[in-house]
C-alpha cells in the first residue's frame, strides 16, 4: 500500500524518528504534540494509522515549525539527513526486556499470523486490482476521448484563462485513503472542509480521471501555481484527488469506494460529469455487472483478512505497551516538547 511520508519529509525542517517501543502509547504522543501546538494556533495534520480508528502513525507542524514526528519501526523508516534535518528518538531503551522475553512465544505465535494475514490480504488485493483492469478494459472501449478532451480543455481555460503566475509552482503528496478493518475508508471531508470551489467527477473506471487530473496539476505546476496531489492508497499510480490552493479549487474522483454529491449548502460544490462521454451497450452493461460484482466479493476477501491482521497486531501493541518503563519512557518523550 501507498503511503507519502518521504514526500512529506521534504517538507520538514525538522524530522523526529521514533524508533521502537510500537504500542498504542506513542499514537497517544503524537496525539498531545499536536494538541500542544494546536494550542500555540500552529496548523497541524495528523496521519492516521489504518488499522485502528483514533490512532496517528505521524503528525506534521506546519508553518512556522515544519516538524514532522514520524513512527518509523513498521514501516522502518531511516534518516537521509542525520545530524541535521533528521534525528533519531530510539524508544526501544524504554522497554523492559524481562517483562517482553515472558511473552516471546507469543509474540512469535503473533508475529507468524501476522505474516500469513497480510500475504492473504495482498493476494486479495492483487486479485481486486486485476479484476478492476478487467472492468477497466470494458468502459474504455466505449469512450468518445475526443469529447473528453474538450471537456478538459474547458476546465482548464476557465480555471487559469492567461493567467501567469510570476513564481515556481510548489508540489505536495497526500493519500485520499486506504483499505482499513471497516472497509475502504478516506479522509475528503477533512481535507476538502476549507475549499471552496470542489468539483466532484463522475464516471467509470478507466475513461481517464486519474489522467486528467494529472494534467490538470501539470498545467497548474507549468503556470506557477501550488499543487497537491492526493493520491489512492490501493494504487500507486493512481490520483484520486488534486488540490490547487491559490484558486481554492479541488477536484477528486468521487465514484467508488468514495462516493460523494456535491453539498447543496456549499455553492462552490458541482459535479464535474465524465460518464456523458461513456456509452457502453446493453450486453457491456452486463458484462460491467459481472465485473463489479466479482471486484466486491475479492474486496471482502481483502478486508476481512485485515480485520484477522489487525487483531494479531492489537495484540502485540498491547504487549508492547506493557513492558514499557513509564519512567524511562517520559524522560524521553519529555524531550520531544519544546
Amino acid at each position: 500500500m501507498k503511503n507519502v511520508y518521504k514526500d512529506v519529509m521534504s517538507e520538514a525542517k525538522i524530522v523526529y524518528f521514533l524508533k521502537g517501543a510500537q504500542g498504542f502509547k506513542l499514537s497517544e504522543v503524537l496525539q498531545n504534540l499536536g494538541k500542544h501546538y494546536y494550542s500555540q494556533n500552529v496548523d497541524i495534520e495528523y496521519f492516521h494509522d489504518p488499522l485502528f480508528e483514533n490512532t496517528f502513525e505521524a503528525l506534521f507542524v506546519k508553518e512556522p515549525h515544519n516538524i514532522l514526528f514520524l513512527q518509523a519501526t513498521s514501516p522502518s523508516f531511516e534518516p537521509q539527513f542525520y545530524g541535521s534535518r533528521d534525528k533519531v528518538i530510539s524508544l526501544y531503551e524504554c522497554i523492559d526486556d524481562e517483562k517482553l522475553k515472558a511473552h516471546s512465544e507469543k509474540i512469535i505465535q503473533l508475529t507468524k499470523d501476522k505474516e500469513k494475514w497480510h500475504d492473504k490480504c495482498f493476494h486479495a488485493l492483487a486479485r481486486a486490482i486485476k479484476i478492476h483492469d478487467d472492468w477497466e478494459i470494458e468502459t474504455r472501449r466505449h469512450m468518445d476521448w475526443s469529447g473528453l478532451n474538450q471537456q478538459i480543455e474547458q476546465l482548464i481555460q476557465n480555471l487559469f484563462g492567461k493567467n501567469q503566475l510570476n513564481k515556481r509552482g510548489n508540489e505536495t503528496h497526500r493519500l485520499l485513503g486506504t483499505l482499513t478493518p471497516a472497509g475502504a475508508r478516506d479522509t475528503l471531508q477533512s481535507i476538502t472542509q476549507n475549499v471552496e470551489n470542489r468539483f466532484f467527477i463522475k464516471g467509470y473506471p478507466g475513461t481517464g480521471k486519474s489522467s486528467m487530473m494529472k494534467r490538470l496539476a501539470g498545467e497548474a505546476l507549468n503556470r506557477g501555481y501550488d499543487v497537491q496531489k492526493v493520491w489512492c492508497g490501493l494504487d500507486a499510480t493512481s490520483i484520486d484527488m488534486v488540490i490547487i490552493p491559490e484558486l481554492n479549487f479541488c477536484i477528486f474522483d468521487s465514484t467508488e469506494p468514495h462516493v460523494y454529491f456535491p453539498d447543496p449548502a456549499r455553492s462552490g460544490d458541482q459535479i464535474f460529469d465524465i460518464a456523458q462521454h461513456c456509452h457502453p451497450t446493453e450486453l457491456e452493461e452486463e458484462n460491467i455487472k459481472v465485473i463489479v460484482s466479482k471486484y466486491r466479493s475479492a474486496m471482502y476477501d481483502a478486508v476481512a483478512f485485515v480485520n484477522l491482521y489487525a487483531e494479531a497486531e492489537r495484540e502485540l501493541r498491547q504487549l508492547m505497551d506493557s513492558s514499557i518503563v513509564e519512567e524511562k519512557w517520559n524522560e524521553r518523550i519529555t524531550k520531544l516538547f519544546p
